[in-house]
């Protein structure tokens, strides 16, 4: 074998040296097309068009599209368990009612900050009849992230308190559902309440509503 064919075989799959690969707006142009048009439906190419980068860039670090999707998904979830541990860890002295505040405005926060991405994992949980992408949402994202906010509900509101005969965790998934559901279809909603276009005050009732469900 040649020592040109010997170094065409090595370098094969690999992409063009070129521009490096922009995380941030891969996984935001990934969010956007897997959001509008389905996991089956998004392609590729036009989520690398949409970022700037070479496809192939794309499939030489993820594989696949479901690699890219499964490292989105990824991202999310270390970030918003990031944000929650510190949270627990900035309000730890504060009095109990100040630290469920704190974190129904975060939880607001977080999910207001990624709208695309509610819609997506509504979207999939909904409505794919993919068992394994719906594994991965429970692994990756759903259950450590649940997990972890109901540890620190039970743990601000203490053994005894809360709202009579509602169930905690019945409670927590009522709340990130409804706060999903909405800024996921605020666009929509402004058409029938003039408020919803006004983000911030928007995101302060949100996290006032979602506080009254603990």
């Amino acid at each position: 074998m040649t020592d040109e064919r010997k170094a065409s075989e090595r370098g094969r799959g690999r992409p063009k040296k070129g521009k490096e690969l922009d995380v941030d707006a891969l996984f935001d142009a990934a969010v956007a097309n897997f959001a509008e048009w389905g996991f089956e439906r998004a392609s590729l190419r036009k989520i690398a068009g949409q970022a700037g980068v070479d496809v192939a860039l794309i499939s030489y670090r993820y594989g696949s599209k479901l690699g890219l999707w499964t490292a989105v998904v990824d991202a999310v979830a270390d970030e918003t368990l990031t944000r929650v541990l510190a949270l627990q860890e900035l309000c730890h002295d504060l009095p109990p009612n100040e630290q469920m505040e704190r974190l129904c405005t975060e939880m607001v926060d977080l999910l207001g900050a990624r709208p695309l991405f509610a819609q997506l994992l509504i979207s999939e949980i909904m409505t794919s009849a993919d068992s394994e992408r719906k594994a991965l949402i429970e692994e990756r994202l759903a259950r450590p992230v649940f997990d972890l906010l109901l540890g620190c509900v039970r743990t601000i509101r203490g053994p005894d308190e809360g709202p009579a005969g509602v169930d905690t965790e019945l409670s927590l998934i009522a709340a990130i559902s409804m706060v999903g559901s909405v800024v996921s279809t605020q666009s929509f909603f402004q058409r029938l309440m003039p408020a919803a276009g006004d983000k911030q005050q928007l995101f302060r009732q949100l996290a006032v509503l979602m506080r009254r469900l603990f």
